[in-house]
């Protein structure tokens, strides 16, 4: 019965995503739901047979775990008692017990809610003046080089439907704090940086369809879409030229793929119906294999679909994401996603030789881990530059 997960949605999302990228962000699957649990499950503990093991009891616990893990009925049986504690409480075990129902059945991950309403910020907002000014003398070494750079900042679920929070999480006065200082710290530290939040923004209520899922924490495809086209017109303004960025719409069938990656964790026998859902299809601006640029990102999981996308209008020839710095490495070619090894050294390599270089964060992580640990990488490789130019 214990099928606890230990991964957030988001890192989680990172690993559908590599194997589903291989079909297309419009054809995205998900797995048959009477077979397989999503998520990662804590594997029953191995206990050595001995006399203490024994006379304890604990042999004969791990023995049980082992055994109730093995059982053929198990999925149905976890999913079963998922239903009922779903249909009765609106509460889940799944994901922690960090999936979150709101109004009109929206999904929500808890963090970002906390984040949101200022309950708990995981990043120091008087700090964000210095931290935009070291990504301004990062992006300065990265042009020096001849590299465009882009800080692309996504918003957040809690942003597009505030209310649909739900009232037991009451938002203080530090309410959506980050995001205006971020704004104000980028645009004065003359960042290159796409506000993902303003491109859905100035689309609201517009194509017929909303920016994010019900059963889901990402942006959809349409809001993906909107967002790339952003960053494109960012690249145009640094002085990339490439061709333009278009795309079909049409209403699918119902949310599938990312759009569920949180109903998909609830491991339910029944998951929550959709709503309106877009399906995006981009138009390859050339052959297989061609591309204006090639980007490597360091990058929250939000930046992975965008990636997808640019690669499947063939703008860009390859897209390296490294989700996290080196928890989820992702490289896409041609709409397909193929796994990477990572490590700081490779990172760091494959940043300094691509055409445009990435930084994504979430709006509430603005100046987080992430951000922190890309530029260590950069600030160290700059510094090993200035000192094997300086004279001995």
């Amino acid at each position: 019965m214990r099928a606890l997960l230990t991964w957030t949605p988001r890192i989680l999302a990172l690993a559908m995503l590599v194997g589903l990228g291989a079909i297309g962000a419009s054809t995205l699957k998900e797995h048959p739901a009477d077979t397989t649990l999503l998520g990662m499950q804590l594997p029953p503990e191995k206990v050595a047979l001995s006399p203490a093991a024994l006379w304890q009891g604990d042999y004969q616990k791990a023995a049980e775990a082992r055994a109730a893990a093995s059982l053929p009925q198990r999925p149905a049986i976890v999913r079963a008692y998922n239903q009922a504690q779903w249909n009765a409480f609106g509460t889940s075990s799944m994901a922690s017990g960090s999936i979150v129902r709101g109004a009109k059945g929206a999904l929500f991950e808890e963090s970002y809610i906390e984040a949101h309403c200022g309950l708990k910020l995981k990043v120091d907002v008087a700090a964000m003046p210095d931290y935009a000014r070291r990504l301004r003398r990062a992006q300065d070494w990265f042009e020096a080089r001849g590299q465009k750079f882009v800080y692309v900042l996504a918003p957040i679920k809690t942003t597009w439907f505030p209310n649909l929070v739900p009232s037991s999480y009451p938002c203080s006065a530090k309410r959506d704090s980050v995001y205006p200082a971020a704004r104000q710290a980028l645009t004065a530290a003359g960042v290159h940086w796409v506000d993902g939040r303003a491109a859905l923004e100035a689309q609201r209520g517009k194509l017929g369809y909303e920016f994010f899922p019900r059963n889901g924490i990402h942006w959809n495809q349409l809001g993906v879409a909107l967002a790339a086209k952003a960053f494109v017109a960012e690249l145009n303004r640094q002085g990339l030229e490439t061709p333009a960025l278009d795309w079909d719409v049409v209403q699918a069938p119902d949310e599938a793929g990312l759009d569920r990656d949180l109903s998909s964790l609830l491991n339910l026998q029944t998951p929550p119906k959709g709503w309106k859902a877009p399906a995006v299809t981009a138009h390859p601006v050339g052959p297989p294999g061609s591309g204006a640029f090639t980007v490597t990102a360091v990058n929250d999981s939000f930046f992975d679909p965008l990636a997808l996308f640019l690669t499947q209008a063939r703008l860009a020839s390859r897209a390296r994401n490294y989700g996290y710095v080196t928890l989820a490495p992702i490289e896409y070619r041609d709409g397909v996603a193929y796994p990477l090894t990572a490590t700081p050294e490779i990172v760091r390599n494959d940043l300094i030789a691509s055409d445009v270089v990435v930084l994504e964060q979430v709006e509430s992580q603005t100046g987080g881990l992430v951000g922190r640990r890309f530029l260590e990488l950069i600030e160290a490789e700059m510094a090993r530059e200035q000192a094997n130019k300086t004279p001995a």
